[in-house]
């Protein structure tokens, strides 16, 4: 399958219209099983609704961590940088998910959107909400995420990035006629029992100058991507925020749980991924071709990233 390729903007923002101006929601489903599928760091505007379907998930969603098990899905506010990965080694992991605007559920002016919508999109310290299905408003989200998930596998619009895998779900998706209305009308109800359930909800610690702590982020996150191939310092990863390398480590800490070079050697290895499976390219040349200087220790961090040799990922 052909590696999943995301647009985004320099400052990471996914370059996507999710659904049309008459009918603003897309159905998605992503197959983070495959090598090179995992869903790089971005952010958009709108509201996501992300289960997994079978598998595990790795999420980064803001400063936090979440791993999510089969069953079990997450809602994304507007803005939140994220980025989703396989994390098991067993099986397939295709994950739904649909995103939308926020005015999908009510218009701007409206009372619905002011008092009901706006609560928890305005709320910085609610950059996601975790569906576990431990409790009964969760396990009642879920339900009608399946419901639409399965209405919009059936007679929904494909999406920007072409068909995705076909599904079970437990749900059934009913007539065409009037499935926009139902859609509708689940997602309105899902966002009520969020809304119903807001005390309960865990919120984010508030940090300082948040914003500023993510442009950073977004500067030397894109600095990596552009110039990975090239001797790439800390010292440089630092300086595409105009900060300190303490600074730069504190950041990535924070944010991804990691630290910079870290961050690069794996997206050194990810990009490696792309040529061993597309081009006739000899590992040692792909592995200066990604930014190694030794193609022993590029094999060494190959195999400790994906479980195989270059030449066994190759043949694979």
């Amino acid at each position: 399958m052909e590696e999943f390729h995301m647009p985004l903007k320099e400052n990471f923002q996914e370059l996507v219209q999710h659904g049309k101006a008459g009918f603003p929601i897309q159905y998605y489903v992503n197959s983070l099983h495959i090598a090179g599928n995992n869903v790089p760091m971005h952010w958009h505007p709108n509201l996501e609704f992300f289960v997994v379907h079978s598998g595990r998930v790795k999420i980064h969603a803001g400063n936090g961590i979440v791993i999510l098990e089969q069953g079990q899905g997450i809602f994304l506010n507007a803005n939140c940088l994220h980025s989703y990965e396989n994390n098991s080694d067993e099986g397939p992991c295709y994950c739904p998910n649909v995103v939308f605007q926020p005015e999908f559920i009510a218009p701007v002016n409206s009372v619905i959107n002011i008092q009901y919508v706006m609560p928890l999109t305005l709320n910085s310290q609610l950059p996601y909400i975790v569906l576990d299905g431990k409790t009964k408003w969760s396990v009642s989200v879920l339900e009608r995420l399946d419901r639409v998930f399965a209405m919009m596998q059936e007679y929904g619009e494909v999406g920007r990035y072409g068909e995705v895998p076909r599904l079970e779900f437990r749900a059934g998706a009913g007539e065409r006629e009037c499935f926009e209305i139902r859609v509708l009308c689940e997602i309105s109800l899902a966002w009520a029992e969020l809304y119903q359930h807001r005390d309960e909800l865990e919120l984010a610690p508030a940090v300082k100058n948040e914003h500023v702590l993510q442009i950073r982020m977004q500067k030397m996150i894109g600095f990596i991507q552009a110039h990975y191939a090239e001797d790439v310092s800390l010292q440089s990863i630092a300086n595409a925020a105009s900060i300190s390398r303490s600074e730069a480590s504190r950041c990535f800490q924070s944010y991804l749980h990691t630290s910079p070079v870290n961050y690069l050697l794996k997206y050194r290895v990810e990009r490696s991924m792309q040529l061993l499976r597309d081009s006739n390219m000899t590992v040692e040349a792909v592995a200066l071709e990604c930014g190694f200087s030794s193609s022993a220790y590029f094999c060494k961090l190959f195999r400790a990233q994906t479980g195989m040799t270059p030449k066994q990922y190759r043949s694979s």
